[in-house]
């Protein structure tokens, strides 16, 4: 069985730390987040720097098998 997970990857502009997150909550929501090393809070579509579909092999026992970047998607940047 194959599954899929949008994610994007972020680079906090002030120390440089990279989170991945899900897209829906990067590109849709455009949330806030707090950086987790040095503690400043900044926008996660104006600091995402790729973004890809993930795509998921799923054994029938339910156990994931395998995990491949099926493709990069293009993040549409706020105006």
């Amino acid at each position: 069985m194959r599954t899929w997970l949008d994610v994007s990857v972020l680079r906090c502009p002030n120390c440089g730390r990279h989170y991945v997150e899900a897209s829906w909550y990067v590109v849709e929501m455009e949330a806030d987040i707090e950086c987790g090393e040095c503690g400043k809070e900044f926008n996660s579509k104006k600091n995402a720097l790729d973004r890809v579909l993930l795509e998921f092999d799923i054994g029938e026992d339910g156990k994931l098998q395998k995990v491949d970047i099926a493709k990069h998607l293009r993040i549409e940047k706020s105006k």
